[in-house]
């Protein structure tokens, strides 16, 4: 194709602008649709991998989620392709690299990418008909199961919809209800104040006239933006674009948000807590103001820069004054950006509410000093780079990052461009130090009390039960005023809504969805190369990857010398390097030394096991850095300082350090119940899963508990197991090193550093003692039900063909019975290679009906098996969802837990082979270890007592 310049005419568009983007190595083409004035960006940077999105401005007029119940509406059949699920039924068959659909305060967005073309213009024209032609305006059954619905069981009427349940359960944890009530506050004028999501309270006002009203308003070409990235094949995916939107004609109305004045405002909110945790500090503390306009990025990154000067360890300045006061055990400062006029929050956390005007006037005093004596230049040099880093370092698809960035800037009429590049912002930031640029903008932040705004998130144990009441007396008022006749009409209705989720699709309809040949997958597997070799006795893993000029080194140091128990205990210790000084630094400048040459550092406890091993496994202490190549010799010193020279007689700082973690893992198992599920019945078939539950499930929970609780009782046993480490496990002896890089680098200096140490056990041996039939009381009002055994248990080992049976269950059985027809919002079965396998489902309303589900999968895999269904698209989409796509770091860890595994290419080329080579027969093979699955396996139900007490032959346990 010719080269684009402006004013080029091509398949319905006309290009408006074209920009060479060295920074990007690409260019950014602009085109506007002649017809309907539709935008389109194309990053053009023959990037391997090619996405494709399709935002909206989707402006909420009150909180009922109208727009997020679109977004999920949408993917539930179009008129081209009449299926009743299309996304799930793409998931079955392409190899995509992303495929979903997210919805914003102020946009909604469907992107899908993939490496292959004939896919990518496969989704791409699923996704275009989704959106311009969706079965929703016909078919209200569509609205009953993705939003809300009255149903009735035994004459007691309740709600039921699957974005209901979702966000019952994101409204659970006291983030979201942060986000949402700072919004209320800051943003009283326009839609910011709503929750887009939708308010479980407001859900049910939600009329299928508005949702389908709400479709045709903003679902138009006029109020539409395009985004291509990578090497996409323009004409064709701008012919089939265009061929959606000649159907239209230009829109005059546009959706403008109307700037906010900003406001100071105050006001209080509850979320809900459990008994035992009204005994401590539970409040939290919020401010909020709009930092300005989407137009003013580098104000917005100098704000960002400022959050992590200020609070970003809790020796940072304005942490360091909160913490020492007493007052409060943690502080987080953020820029919310993805909206028109970003703002800042600060959130103070572990607080009693009658400390808050306390708290505001140490904040207050603390900010007035910084402004007056000024903020360390080292300091914001050193964010400044870790900021540079960050923005070089995308995640994958990368692809995506740029499309929703570009939407920060392009979708409130301004450059989309200007969200893609950082050279110019950056180079503005280094040059505002020292000029009192960050010190003015501290203080009209957080010195200047006009148009802040303060929330006072207290805790309430009644919280949870005060809403289901309200939620129960609303439905039966709403069931009570029904006539007899529109009773009949509802049970008609919900008997409808039933027939239509559980009647397959026509082969015709099923027929429409556009697949892939099995060759398109390739018989070789992707790979990442290791070279094996040792260096100073130490094992040195080498993966060649091309890395751009930065290094990924990982050390992994056995920790085979614990007992379980206390490996639970050093879980906590990854949280505490970097947070306590060590002989040559002070906590402050060690920050700065880490921010100024490691571009990312993460520690970790985690357990690794060889393929056929049940029995023992190695936990290790792990170390993850990304490294500037110039940067390295100063980044290996700081790696040793930090491993054998920091100073853990800080009580104090470990204290707040224990507070700090305990929520928020508290927190994280709340919204994210299922992973605490999933590793509470893995625990029970080997020593891995034991060891990987203690070091962050439920046990690891109980003993964050103990140490909050009993911080005194605890804290020398706690030092004298990382005193331990220090002289037995931080050494060469049983030390693995990992580099990914371009080309090998010399270790010789980071490895003569480390002390030589003593043999240490290449494994250990553990054993779980949670109940097989465990429940995890929290207080949400969703649940969260897991099921799972080992193959080894039910004789019979690993082949390539379970991955396809499970993904076949995943997206099919389970889909259909406890997403579709039950309301849960995620479910699936994951296997894993070593033997690990079980059934999950998320945000679920109704667990115990989940896990009878769990006990018929056998029985679907043999229908499905007579059914005769061709087996070619789940083995093709089976292959694509275990090869993701990721960055050179993620590469090298991957390949890293392989070697560890003792997992061969060969071996993986085998499983390759297996799952290419699946049939019906095959499939059958699994029937008899899935029957025992779902009779036999280990179960953890996490949920209110409601939840568990619906559950036969639990264990109970208080989070």
């Amino acid at each position: 194709m010719e080269k684009l310049l402006e004013g080029t005419k091509i398949c319905g568009f006309t290009v408006t602008r074209v920009r060479e983007v060295k920074e990007l190595k690409g260019t950014l083409v602009e085109m506007t649709h002649d017809k309907t004035g539709a935008e389109l960006c194309f990053m053009d940077n023959q990037v391997k991998n090619k996405l494709f999105m399709v935002g909206f401005k989707t402006l909420p007029k009150d909180s009922t989620g109208v727009f997020h119940i679109l977004e999920h509406s949408v993917l539930c059949g179009s008129e081209k392709y009449p299926v009743k699920e299309p996304f799930v039924d793409l998931l079955k068959s392409s190899m995509n690299t992303f495929l979903n659909a997210m919805t914003y305060p102020d946009k909604t967005v469907y992107p899908v990418s993939s490496c292959n073309e004939k896919d990518f213009l496969n989704l791409m024209s699923v996704y275009l008909d989704a959106v311009f032609a969706p079965r929703l305006l016909t078919d209200r059954n569509i609205f009953f199961q993705e939003g809300i619905h009255m149903d009735v069981e035994n004459g007691e009427p309740y709600y039921k919809g699957v974005v209901f349940n979702e966000m019952k359960g994101a409204m659970a944890g006291i983030d979201d209800r942060i986000e949402q009530g700072i919004c209320r506050l800051l943003f009283p004028d326009n839609c910011y104040r709503f929750n887009s999501g939708g308010d479980p309270a407001k859900i049910p006002d939600l009329t299928y006239e508005k949702f389908a009203s709400a479709y045709k308003q903003f679902y138009h070409p006029s109020n539409a933006r395009f985004f291509l990235d990578g090497s996409v094949p323009l004409e064709k995916t701008l012919s089939v674009i265009d061929s959606y939107l000649d159907r239209y004609e230009r829109l005059t109305e546009t959706f403008d948000i109307p700037d906010q004045v900003p406001v100071t405002k105050e006001a209080t909110e509850y979320y809900e807590i459990t008994e035992e945790e009204a005994k401590g500090n539970k409040a939290a503390l919020v401010f909020g103001k709009i930092i300005g306009s989407f137009e003013e990025r580098n104000k917005l990154f100098a704000a960002q820069i400022l959050c992590d000067v200020l609070a970003d360890s809790n020796e940072s300045p304005l942490k360091r004054a909160v913490l020492s006061s007493g007052l409060a055990e943690d502080v987080e400062m953020a820029v919310m950006d993805s909206v028109k006029q970003p703002y800042l929050l600060l959130v103070i956390r572990g607080m009693k509410d009658e400390d808050s005007e306390r708290l505001k006037a140490v904040i207050q005093n603390k900010v007035h000093a910084l402004v007056q004596e000024g903020l360390d230049q080292g300091a914001l040099q050193a964010s400044i780079n870790r900021f540079a880093y960050r923005c070089r370092q995308m995640s994958e698809p990368q692809g995506l990052g740029r499309a929703i960035s570009s939407f920060n800037s392009w979708l409130y009429g301004g450059d989309p461009l200007s969200g893609l590049v950082y050279d110019e912002a950056i180079a503005a930031l280094r040059a505002l130090v020292g000029t009192g640029g960050f010190e003015r903008l501290l203080g009209e932040l957080l010195e200047e009390e006009k148009g802040r705004s303060i929330l006072h998130m207290l805790p309430s144990t009644t919280l949870g039960t005060e809403e289901m009441k309200r939620e129960e007396e609303q439905v039966r008022a709403e069931y009570a005023a029904l006539t007899g006749e529109e009773r009949d009409n509802l049970e008609a209705e919900n008997e409808a809504l039933l027939r239509w989720q559980t009647e397959p699709d026509s082969l015709e309809a099923a027929a429409s969805i556009p697949t892939l040949s099995l060759s398109e997958a390739g018989e070789a597997p992707e790979y990442t190369k290791t070279i094996e070799k040792k260096e100073q006795g130490v094992t040195v893993l080498y993966h060649p990857v091309p890395t751009h000029g930065i290094v990924y080194l990982s050390l992994y140091f056995p920790l085979t010398n614990f007992r379980l128990s206390e490996l639970t205990k050093l879980s906590l210790l990854p949280a505490l390097f970097g947070e306590l000084p060590t002989e040559n630094y002070s906590v402050s400048k060690l920050q700065q030394a880490i921010k100024t040459h490691i571009g990312s550092l993460n520690f970790g406890v985690f357990a690794y096991g060889k393929q056929e091993e049940r029995e023992t496994c190695t936990p290790r202490l792990s170390v993850h850095a990304g490294i500037l190549e110039e940067s390295l010799p100063e980044a290996e010193k700081l790696l040793i300082e930090l491993l054998t020279r920091t100073k853990f007689d800080q009580k104090d700082k470990i204290k707040e350090i224990v507070l700090q973690t305990e929520e928020s893992a508290k927190q994280g198992a709340i919204g994210n119940g299922h992973a605490l599920g999933m590793a509470a019945v893995q625990s029970h078939y080997t020593a891995r899963g034991a060891a990987t539950e203690a070091l962050g499930g439920y046990t690891f929970l109980q003993f964050l508990h103990r140490f909050a609780k009993d911080f005194d009782k605890e804290i020398e046993g706690f030092l004298s197991l990382v005193e331990k480490v220090g002289k037995e496990c931080i050494c060469k002896s049983g030390l693995t090193v990992s580099v990914t890089a371009t080309e090998e680098i010399p270790l010789s200096g980071l490895l003569a550093a480390l002390p030589e140490g003593g043999g240490l056990p290449e494994s250990a041996a553990y054993q779980s003692e949670l109940p097989k039939r465990m429940g995890i009381r929290i207080p949400a009002p969703v649940a969260y039900a897991v099921q799972g055994g080992h193959l080894s248990g039910f004789g019979k080992d690993f082949l390539g063909s379970l991955r396809i049976a499970a993904h076949i269950l995943s997206l099919g059985y389970l889909w259909s019975e406890v997403r579709v027809q039950g309301g849960a919002y995620g479910t699936g079965l994951s296997v894993r290679q070593e033997g690990g396998m079980f059934c999950y489902s998320y945000r679920d309303p109704s667990p115990e009906r989940t896990l009878s589900v769990y006990k018929k999968m056998a029985a679907f895999v043999e229908e499905f098996c007579k059914s005769g269904e061709e087996l070619d698209k789940f083995i093709l989409s089976a292959i694509a969802a275990i090869e993701p796509l990721r960055t050179p770091g993620e590469e090298g860890m991957a390949a890293d837990s392989l070697w560890f595994a003792g997992l061969t290419e060969e071996e993986m080329k085998k499983q390759r082979r297996e799952m290419l080579s699946t049939d019906h027969a095959s499939l059958l093979e699994w029937q008899d270890i899935l029957e025992k699955l779902g009779k036999k396996g280990a179960v953890c139900v996490v949920g209110n007592e409601e939840a568990l007490e619906s559950c036969e032959g639990l264990t109970v346990c208080d989070l």
